[in-house]
């Protein structure tokens, strides 16, 4: 009995070692960083995407802040809040992931691919804590109005900027203390080894308000599926209070198709990073997926446009004024030009006019002067020769 124990344990421990052998040995088959092919790809949709990111936040940005009744707006502030939020993770972390991309290394420095891990980390955070405050603001205003006239609406949005901002700074304070940052040849950027740093960024900063935003999202639609059986049965005229309905609701929609957009775009991302911790997965497929997160965050002004047509009006407002600007200084700087060429041409032919009088009056004053030498030539001629031969 003892012998057979020995041998079946001898035995899973032969089996245990071989499948260990071949697991490392198929590993060690994959290559230790993405292919030529991928980034050269992955450089240039990320630059695009990241220039046309760029210029939509600065006009989205731009429109709200020039138009005064955008800005009293509480969800335009909320917009703001969350542009701004995406120019740092565009304008910083996708680019240097994108330039690494590029060289096949990565070209920040140690100093820059760490702040590129905090900064990744903090824009996440702020963007996920954003949509869920936003999330609990819809559910109020669409579920319980009441409620919302007897809260006080600049405290809440004051409160919700201020949590958005410190609870994700808050939680990165254990890669803070420790030196938990490393560098992946597979991801070509830094990535957190902090296993107490990643249980942090998966509980509070993407399941929780993941979890939340999914709640508020399901009872604000049963409200609202439930509120419209009720009009259509009652035959009720309340035009005003349905057509209020319906552009909360046209809001609602918005937030929930940029929240699914960030939700299919980063999530995939950190389900792979937290599975694949041996390297099982070929270094290509970490190329796609940050290219997903970078789309989805640079097409948010995109969705901004197309779901809100106030905002769509006012950007385009704000384009045709500023090309109507360039305009009117291209004119103005060409007429400038041409009444200063046409100054420079009266001066000259001023300067040519007083010349030309110069040289006439030069040429009178020499024909004078001829004219009196020949008079007196002529009357020296005219006067008698003396006879001196006699004397």
């Amino acid at each position: 009995m003892n012998e057979t124990r020995l041998v079946t344990s001898t035995d899973w421990s032969v089996n245990t070692t071989l499948s260990n052998y071949y697991q490392q040995k198929n590993f060690s088959n994959l290559p230790r960083e993405p292919t030529r092919q991928a980034t050269f790809i992955g450089a240039i949709l990320a630059i695009v995407f990241i220039f046309f990111g760029l210029i939509g936040n600065i006009i989205l940005i731009t429109t709200i802040l020039s138009a005064k009744k955008l800005r009293s707006n509480i969800i335009n502030i909320f917009i703001v809040s969350l542009q701004f939020n995406d120019l740092l993770n565009i304008g910083f972390n996708q680019l240097f992931v994108g330039l690494s991309y590029a060289h096949r290394h990565w070209v920040g420095g140690d100093l820059i691919c760490t702040l590129v891990v905090y900064f990744s980390t903090i824009c996440m955070g702020c963007l996920l804590w954003h949509h869920c405050l936003i999330a609990i603001h819809r559910l109020i205003v669409v579920v319980y109005p009441n409620f919302l006239r007897r809260m006080s609406v600049k405290t809440y949005v004051i409160v919700s900027l201020v949590i958005t901002r410190v609870l994700p700074i808050t939680c990165c304070i254990p890669s803070f203390l420790t030196d938990s940052i490393r560098y992946s040849h597979r991801a070509l950027r830094c990535s957190i080894g902090n296993k107490l740093q990643i249980f942090i960024n998966i509980t509070v900063l993407i399941f929780l308000p993941n979890v939340i935003i999914i709640i508020c999202f399901i009872v604000i639609f049963v409200h609202v599926f439930r509120a419209t059986n009720t009009t259509v049965r009652t035959n009720t005229n309340t035009v005003s209070a349905s057509h209020s309905l319906r552009r909360e609701i046209r809001i609602t929609k918005m937030f929930a198709v940029l929240f699914i957009l960030f939700f299919l775009g980063y999530h995939p991302y950190g389900f792979v990073r937290a599975y694949d911790k041996q390297g099982q997965l070929h270094p290509d497929i970490y190329v796609l997926l940050t290219l997903l997160y970078c789309i989805s965050i640079c097409a948010s002004p995109l969705v901004y446009g197309i779901m809100n047509n106030q905002l769509r009006r006012e950007c385009i407002r704000v384009l045709f004024n500023c090309w109507h600007c360039q305009k009117i200084d291209d004119c103005k700087k060409y007429s400038q030009h041409r009444s200063n060429s046409t100054t420079r041409q009266s001066m000259i032919m001023r300067n040519g006019d007083n010349i030309a009088d110069n040289r006439e009056s030069v040429s009178m004053a020499s024909s004078m002067r001829r004219s009196t030498i020949r008079t007196s030539k002529i009357k020296v001629s005219n006067m008698p020769i003396l006879d001196t031969a006699y004397v």
